[in-house]
């Protein structure tokens, strides 16, 4: 009868034996999304990448597939800012944050969908970007029960704009379902739907639902900035209330 190590055992030894720590495993995940998009993602392709087990890699980052994206969605953006890297008015503090989420999220487009569900849970790693929307909300004038409605409101609008703006992978020019989107738009009577035909042209591809190509290859800047401005006049006028 031989004394074989437990399996979790040999895989975790295996896993340091290659240097694999949670920040390896997190970097290799997020690329193996921007190359295979989430629907090419799973755990056993990442630990094939790593030349590890899978349970190694729960070692590093959790019980499972939620928890490791999880640990994805907060290394994408905990580093976007810190309390000591701000501009002096809070406005600027909320348009910096915002630039920065942006562009963060536009270098790894696939990885943008993780970021609505995920990003509930994992507090810690986003804490110095949270501490300066509290400051910057603070500084702007909220106080107990209205400082934590605004600083939903403004995670609320920062998250959610991206992640549509990068909703999918788009589909592919001159594809059968292009085709078929453009039809039916160009079929919409004009009567039932006068302003939608009016403002067609400028709103094809450039605005939510009138599209078929994600943000990462037609980008809504123009939609981006116009929120950020009006997020601010809103805070504004709550505060002058």
């Amino acid at each position: 009868m031989t004394n074989e190590p437990a399996p979790k055992k040999r895989h975790v030894g295996r896993a340091a034996a290659i240097g694999l720590t949670r920040e390896r495993v997190v970097e290799a995940a997020i690329t193996l999304i921007d190359e295979e998009g989430l629907a090419g993602f799973s755990v056993r392709a990442l630990a094939r990448r790593l030349k590890v087990y899978p349970a190694a890699l729960y070692w590093h980052v959790g019980g499972n597939k939620t928890d490791l994206f999880a640990e994805i969605s907060g290394s994408l953006i905990a580093g976007l800012m810190t309390p000591k890297d701000l501009p002096d008015d809070w406005r600027d503090m909320i348009r910096l944050l915002f630039r920065r989420f942006r562009a963060r999220v536009h270098e790894h487009p696939r990885v943008a969908p993780l970021l609505g569900p995920n990003i509930r849970s994992n507090g810690a790693p986003n804490a110095p970007w949270v501490e300066v929307i509290l400051k910057a909300l603070s500084q702007a004038g909220f106080r107990d029960q209205g400082l934590i409605d605004a600083f939903n409101t403004v995670v609320g609008a920062l998250e959610g704009f991206v992640t549509m703006e990068l909703a999918g992978d788009g589909a592919s020019e001159g594809s059968q379902w292009v085709k078929a989107f453009d039809a039916d738009l160009e079929a919409l009577d004009a009567e039932q739907f006068p302003l939608l035909k009016q403002h067609l042209s400028r709103m094809y591809n450039r605005s939510f639902v009138m599209r078929w190509k994600s943000g990462d290859v037609a980008p809504l800047d123009g939609g981006y900035n116009f929120l950020v401005e009006t997020l601010l006049l809103g805070l504004e006028a709550q505060i002058s209330r």
